[in-house]
């Protein structure tokens, strides 16, 4: 086939590929909602940036709970699809229609009503959301043993993420702007056309996962005679995995802030057709795509640490071109720095997605607990905080330095463009120096994970639950 010669592989596993095509439902709706959902709500809805983010936050902090006790859940759930598979189901059909309901505003008769519809649109994806990515990122750690096998597995993954990426960031934009530019839609029913295109993909991805997984390998539940205070300090001696949490979270902030800002950006600093994201899409999924075998076997001879480290310190440095955009930019250069963040992006994905099922198995060997969705609950929660940070962070530096909705690129103060720079280029570079430090301290290795051994005693070991 086509995509195992490109990617090195003797073979697709029908059933890695057939979990791995969800990612194509959950980056488009992180994408579309990272890239859209803020625009949106200032531009369109016309609500102040401080009180958009803070609706964004609150919908993510809601998560807080539902994240974690989605995991408990998924790992005590029992039935003839195992634990994971029902929720797929469910949490991919709701998560579309949510999302076409949060970009079909109908019109408001005052500004407590729309805020009252964008809160509760806003929870309602983030519940649906919740109910797929779950138990969606705890299978592979009971799918897939081996270590590097995982980053093969994860390999699928990051080449959806990456046209999902180009969908989200680029073709939604581009399909507002054409139902504008091109057939005379209003603003507010371009989004809406655009909320049910995306929804609809999103489902369909989500929906053919839980066929695609209908041969994946899983566990049954397992009881332990140890009590919560004693499973929650084990869960939170797990060094790795509390690393691991600040790589992602500062990861997804960053991306979370880039995305929050990116049409802000085309349309008030180089003061362009938000149509030309779909340029930055095609040459950066077009990075990611190609360098996906390079980071794989680079992965499977140094590892996927070394992978994170040189793949972040690269997307440090480019994050810093930044400053050199704006309105004299050409789109060639525009387009190279698409692509080379796009090389550097397929480095980070494919590392961290591979780390998360080793931290699984770290606890698993340490503990005798199978906790694949407490893991995942609380690794999706670090996904919603990143999002609910960069929705407060960025809607309250836009409108501390002065952006005003209701002006357009010429009137904006040169303070608000300054605010955009920083979402775009400092918070990145920062968040990756951050990461280079915490990678210094990662040390769950091939080797490491293999010598793990157990810390509680056989008595109080899981078991099958009866």
């Amino acid at each position: 086939m086509a995509i195992a010669s490109w990617l090195s592989l003797k073979r697709i596993e029908p059933t890695h590929l057939g979990w791995a095509v969800g990612t194509l439902g959950v980056s488009l709706q992180l994408n579309t909602f990272a890239i859209a959902a803020l625009f949106f709500m200032v531009t369109v809805l016309k609500i102040e940036p401080v009180i958009a983010g803070a609706l964004i936050t609150g919908s993510k902090l809601y998560d807080a709970v539902t994240d974690p006790l989605m995991g408990v859940i998924s790992d005590r759930t029992r039935s003839r699809w195992g634990r994971r598979r029902p929720y797929l189901l469910l949490g991919g059909v709701t998560c579309g229609a949510s999302f076409a309901l949060l970009f079909s505003v109908p019109p408001m008769a005052d500004m407590t009503t729309l805020y009252l519809y964008v809160g509760a649109a806003l929870l309602l994806l983030s519940t649906a959301y919740t109910i797929f990515n779950v138990p969606y990122l705890a299978m592979p750690a009971e799918m897939v043993d081996d270590y590097h096998e995982r980053s093969v597995m994860m390999s699928y993954r990051v080449f959806l993420i990456a046209i999902g990426t180009f969908i989200g960031i680029s073709v939604s934009p581009a399909l507002v702007a054409l139902l504008q530019e091109t057939f005379g839609y209003s603003q507010s029913r371009a989004y809406r056309g655009m909320g049910l295109t995306i929804g609809t993909l999103m489902t369909l991805a989500m929906v053919a996962a839980f066929f695609g997984t209908r041969r994946a390998r899983f566990s049954e539940p397992l009881r332990t005679e140890l009590r919560w205070r004693e499973q929650a300090r084990l869960l939170f001696g797990n060094v790795p995995f509390l690393l691991y949490m600040g790589l992602k979270l500062a990861g997804l902030f960053s991306l979370a802030a880039v995305l929050a800002v990116q049409l802000f950006f085309i349309v008030y600093v180089m003061e362009r057709s938000m149509a030309i994201a779909g340029i930055y899409g095609i040459v950066q999924v077009t990075g990611q795509i190609l360098s996906i075998p390079l980071w794989l076997r680079l992965s499977k001879r140094a590892g996927k640490i070394r992978v994170l480290v040189i793949s972040s310190a690269m997307m440090l440095i480019i994050a810093g071109t930044w400053f050199f955009s704006g309105p004299e930019e050409s789109l060639l250069v525009y387009g190279i720095r698409g692509l080379a963040l796009g090389i550097g992006g397929a480095g980070t994905l494919l590392a961290t997605q591979a780390m998360l099922p080793d931290v699984m198995e770290y606890d698993r060997r340490r503990t005798g607990m199978r906790r694949e969705g407490v893991y995942a609950g609380l690794a999706s929660f670090i996904e919603k905080i990143a999002s609910a940070l960069s929705g407060v962070v960025i809607g309250g530096l836009l409108s501390a330095m002065g952006f005003d909705r209701n002006l357009g690129p010429e009137g904006q103060p040169d303070s608000a463009r300054t605010a955009i720079y920083i979402c775009i280029a400092v918070i990145p570079m920062a968040t990756y120096a951050l990461k280079l430090v915490l990678l210094y301290f990662f040390k769950l290795d091939e080797q490491t994970l293999k010598t793990a051994t157990s810390v509680v005693a056989p008595t109080q070991r899981g078991r099958a639950d009866e």
